[in-house]
């Protein structure tokens, strides 16, 4: 029975899940659109409609979860704080092409969305993927 599961494990461990929501993320913030399969986007869309509502009120604060998101932190345990990123490093992978995402997030995407009380994507559906037929969608911001 699936009663209170309410997340898709999209076939992945946990970090390697948390990994690509990220990247799909930081991909359809850049881009407006991102090709997927249909359970990835729907998905994403519980992460970046959140975070659409988050830069919608622009603050500090806003901006430093935004950027949590977008970005990632350090690990808090001792034996992978070794692996953990610096400062720089963190901020070199919220670039990308030399672009900020977060101030990208804030500057352009929100200030779109500022009359919609939510529903900032559409999923369109665009067949079945060849090899092995999985439904693949294309999730797009709504301006």
């Amino acid at each position: 029975m699936r009663h209170r599961v309410d997340r898709r494990k999209l076939g992945l461990p946990s970090d390697q899940r948390n990994a690509l929501l990220t990247n799909l993320t930081r991909q359809l913030i850049r881009h407006g659109y991102v090709h997927t399969t249909e359970g990835r986007a729907k998905e994403l869309r519980r992460v970046v409609e959140p975070l659409i509502t988050l830069a919608k009120d622009d603050t500090l604060a806003a901006r430093r979860r935004a950027r949590r998101v977008l970005v990632g932190h350090g690990s808090s345990t001792p034996a992978r704080r070794k692996l953990a990123l610096t400062q720089e490093e963190l901020a070199e992978r919220c670039l990308i092409n030399g672009e900020d995402l977060v101030k990208h997030l804030f500057d352009n995407v929100a200030p779109k969305s500022k009359d919609r009380p939510g529903g900032y994507t559409r999923i369109t559906r665009t067949g079945r993927r060849r090899g092995d037929a999985a439904p693949t969608v294309v999730i797009e911001l709504i301006d």
